[in-house]
């Protein structure tokens, strides 16, 4: 963990040598810690790349409901982005280049939490404390004024993000259910070999139709092997309800689906046989395919601040119900911008989430833990499998240009009946360097 530390201080150090932070506006003012690298950052953006540094640190603990009570984690989250704008350096009209590298150093509360992890910006690149990863590297080629070709790494987080604006974990809401639940993620993995075409609207992504590889690359090149285990689709299209700068204002309802020909493991009862040296094991596969629903609408914008607005925000997704846990997921959140007349940048939200849990999944996995649970303890024991609610609140206080400090809440249903029902607290401090 110190060793992370140190690298992530000592590239800011790099940076900074001969000067390179200095930049003619107070440190209150200042948008990022490194400032403008003595001209060298705005010089780069005006010749198409531009790279951007974000460090996000998170203390949180699960204070009541959990074996684990009062432990709190700690937990450090880096985002480098890389945007190349080809016509800018010498290539052809209409190409960008992304990239997307993150880190994962320390500890989480994800494993505590059941299958609504309490930290969503701490599931990538991977589990593993101290990875580094190149999580998201595409390219996309404008073939008309609104349309586009992608073809490239994909972060799932990050193609959520461009039709539903979560803030992937490190901004708004903290709990994956209420960024990308996992009845999506079953079908998505966390990185993902992907080419397809997108349609535009101002700079909002409007519509998209993508192939993609089914099996998760997040800490390798997605090249070896490619589609072994067959191929994926997915579709998205938003019907806009309002009018606003570049879409940006406007609210929308969106409608998607996917479909996976991977065969998955069917998490069902009457799947299980006895395998010769491995036990019971579930046998049946089947393909895999989830449909999802996204409103986004202003509700109210303040006629004399147009910074001050309380918006909805909902997602309703739903699976096949046999190859994953869990069958729907609904969400629902307020989300109120600038509460208060003199901040701003600031923002309060509160959101609601339900994981409704497959039948399948209920009547194979209860029975098996509860004969776990009896031979533990060398008595009885029934455990039921049951679904899942939560709900979030957060404050973002934007102190300085280029740091947030976020006190989040978090109310989590076990999913196993023995236990008790979780009460998450932390803070999260977001730094643009």
């Amino acid at each position: 963990m110190k060793s992370t530390r140190k690298a992530l201080f000592g590239i800011a150090a790099a940076l900074c040598i001969g000067g390179a932070c200095n930049q003619p506006v107070s440190a209150a003012d200042r948008t990022h810690l490194l400032g403008d690298w003595g001209g060298a950052r705005s010089q780069l953006a005006s010749h198409g790349i531009i790279f951007d540094f974000q460090a996000t640190q998170f203390y949180q603990g699960v204070v009541d409901g959990s074996a684990g009570t009062n432990d709190w984690q700690y937990g450090v989250k880096g985002d480098y982005f890389l945007t190349v704008i080809g016509e800018k350096v010498g290539l052809w009209k209409g190409i960008v280049f992304n990239l997307h590298a993150e880190t994962h150093a320390g500890d989480d509360v994800n494993t505590l939490t059941g299958f609504s992890p309490g930290n969503a910006a701490m599931l990538y690149p991977n589990l593993e404390n101290d990875r580094t990863a190149i999580t998201h590297a595409i390219a996309i080629q404008k073939v008309a004024e609104q349309w586009g070709l992608l073809a490239g790494k994909v972060n799932a987080f990050d193609l959520v993000d461009m039709i539903y604006h979560t803030g992937r974990g490190v901004d708004g809401f903290m709990n994956s259910s209420l960024v990308m639940p996992f009845s999506l993620a079953s079908s998505v993995p966390a990185s993902l070999a992907t080419a397809g075409a997108l349609k535009f609207k101002g700079k909002e992504v409007q519509g998209a139709l993508v192939a993609y590889d089914p099996n998760n690359c997040a800490t390798t090149s997605c090249l070896d092997p490619l589609f072994s285990d067959g191929a994926a689709v997915a579709g998205l299209w938003k019907f806009y309800t309002g009018t606003g700068h570049d879409g940006a204002r406007s609210g929308y309802v969106s409608f998607g689906g996917t479909w996976s020909g991977k065969e998955y493991t069917v998490v069902d009862p009457q799947s299980l046989a006895f395998v010769p040296g491995e036990g019971l094991s579930l046998t049946e596969t089947q393909e895999r395919w989830s449909i999802f629903s996204v409103v986004d609408q202003p509700l109210w914008t303040d006629p004399s601040d147009s910074n001050r607005a309380l918006s909805f925000k909902g997602m309703y997704t739903i699976t096949d119900g046999e190859s994953t846990p869990v069958e729907w997921t609904a969400t629902a959140a307020l989300e109120l911008s600038a509460p208060f007349r003199n901040r701003d940048k600031d923002a309060f939200a509160v959101g609601y989430f339900h994981n409704e849990l497959s039948d399948g999944f209920k009547n194979t996995v209860g029975p098996l833990v509860s004969v776990a649970a009896t031979v533990s303890n060398r008595r009885r024991t029934r455990i039921a499998i049951e679904d899942t609610d939560g709900f979030e609140a957060y404050y973002k206080a934007q102190l300085t240009p280029l740091f947030a400090l976020t006190g989040d809440l978090q109310v989590i249903t076990a999913t196993l009946s023995t236990e008790d029902t979780k009460l998450v607290t932390g803070f999260r401090g977001n730094l643009n360097f």
